[in-house]
């Protein structure tokens, strides 16, 4: 029988935003802080960022007041766009967020204590960059030829067995690249931001969980005759929901590209980082279960296939074939609702990935039976939004992106965070979350749906016992209590 669990934490909430306007990566060339010695450079009002797993970009934005220095110039006019910027939450060695300035907004106001001066910067993740990479093939721009001899190029590059997320991202980056400079429009002003705050190659920038391999070839029109964006060549190939291509700062706080497969297999589930939600930094939380939406069919196929779209979509409704994946308890229910899944590519045949793999048919077989066990239960499932307290003193076990976290018993997806503060206020992570259910903590696999849910901290009086902070994903502890409160 447990005791119930109760404590007190305490922090002195210290974020620290560094600002490169020159372009010098070593050095900032202001700091705000709240430490009152630092002089105008402590009016620090407020800060926001955020991160989400369907989104490249990332957002952020900081609020500083300046009454300006003896000649009247503000920071308004200290800090441009395209400065990058640096968040720090508790650990003033690793950023929890990177990011570069899109606007800038200023606003004076009389009020009772005088001229008040309030300066807004927003802006977007410094992976926007990357995600923004363009090339124009116009031909109307000197040096552009006609672009079919550069899309050849790419779909032969591409065009090789094993083809993998690493080298299908390296292989498109390189040649983005190569094509702008050769055509003399590249953007060295973005290369060179691209260089010094995050690595000029995917070997550095790009996260893959695992060595995933294409079920098929890859064949798509990367380049028009207009603006070619990289993010958009990428998304076309590796489409939602069966990849996921995002921004976020690593535990290392370096920023990143993760691109990978959606967790369809129980160990996938298990590597992911999980963190537990502690009852003392617990601000609000609220839950749905619905049926808005279910999925009972699941398909994909591949555009150039000789299994084409139409074929698919006259037997997915047949009781006999062994392509579709269906969920006929809940066809019962929902009737005939499929998840399509479209790949651009095209058959070969004896398509081999591995030795237990003979032709694309048994890939693509194997495939929706991975999205029927994914997707299937989701009216089953919890998601909503928990609000906790940033923790400034162990920012290691702040929640990320794109993780898991431990909360009411159950386990859940981390779809976006979303961190705020402002001046004398407490700094908290707004996290989204879906697939709340019981998962096996040995072996990952989806369980039970999670019960009295309703019951479970109520008015936030927590008695249970569960795990607070961050646990590596290769961790098969069971919850084991919280930590000791800092007193």
């Amino acid at each position: 029988m447990t005791k119930p669990w109760t404590g007190v934490e305490w922090q002195s909430p210290d974020p620290k935003i560094e600002i490169f306007t020159k372009g010098n990566a070593s050095s900032p060339d202001i700091t705000y802080c709240p430490d009152p010695r630092a002089g105008r450079w402590a009016n620090l009002l407020s800060y926001t960022f955020s991160e989400s797993v369907d989104s490249l970009e990332g957002s952020f934005s900081f609020a500083v007041e300046d009454s300006g220095d003896k000649e009247g110039n503000t920071v308004f006019d200290l800090i441009p766009v395209r400065s990058i910027v640096k968040i720090y939450e508790g650990d003033l060695k690793k950023p929890a967020f990177v990011g570069i300035i899109r606007r800038c907004h200023f606003e004076s106001a009389m009020t009772d204590q005088g001229v008040r001066r309030s300066i807004v910067f927003t802006g977007k993740s410094i992976i926007s960059c990357i995600s923004e990479y363009t090339i124009s093939l116009d031909v109307r721009i000197h040096k552009v030829a006609d672009p079919t001899s550069k899309r050849k190029e790419l779909t032969n590059r591409l065009a090789r067995e094993n083809m993998t997320i690493e080298k299908f991202m390296k292989i498109t980056w390189e040649h983005f690249k190569e094509v702008s400079e050769e055509f003399g429009i590249s953007t060295t002003g973005i290369a060179d931001i691209i260089n010094k705050f995050i690595g000029g190659s995917p070997g550095v920038f790009v996260e893959i969980s695992g060595q995933q391999k294409f079920r098929y070839n890859i064949s798509h029109v990367f380049y028009n005759a207009s603006n070619n964006v990289i993010a958009d060549a990428w998304r076309n190939i590796l489409p939602e929901p069966v990849y996921e291509i995002f921004s976020r700062c690593n535990n290392k706080g370096e920023p990143r590209i993760v691109a990978r497969q959606v967790p369809f297999d129980p160990a996938d589930w298990r590597k992911l980082d999980v963190y537990g939600i502690s009852p003392l930094s617990l601000v609000s939380y609220a839950l749905d279960r619905d049926d808005e939406e279910v999925y009972t069919a699941f398909m994909s196929y591949i555009m150039g296939s000789v299994m084409s779209k139409q074929f698919y979509m006259g037997v997915s409704q047949t009781s006999n074939d062994d392509i579709v994946a269906h969920d006929r308890e809940k066809q019962m229910i929902y009737g005939f609702k499929p998840l399509q899944i479209d790949f651009i590519g095209y058959d070969r045949q004896g398509n081999m990935n591995d030795e237990k793999k003979s032709d694309l048919r048994t890939e693509l077989k194997e495939l929706n039976e991975k999205m029927k066990y994914w997707y299937s239960r989701l009216d089953e499932m919890y998601s909503g939004t928990i609000t906790l307290i940033t923790d400034f003193n162990q920012p290691e076990t702040n929640p990320r992106v794109g993780c898991r976290a431990r909360f009411l018993g159950g386990e859940f997806y981390i779809e976006q965070a979303e961190h705020s503060w402002k001046y004398g206020g407490t700094p908290t992570i707004k996290l989204t979350v879906s697939r709340g259910m019981n998962y096996d903590l040995s072996n990952g696999k989806m369980m039970i749906p999670m019960s009295n849910v309703g019951s479970k901290y109520k008015e936030l009086d927590v008695t249970a016992v569960g795990i607070v902070g961050f646990r590596p994903a290769d961790s098969v502890a069971d919850i084991v209590g919280y930590k000791p409160a800092k007193q």
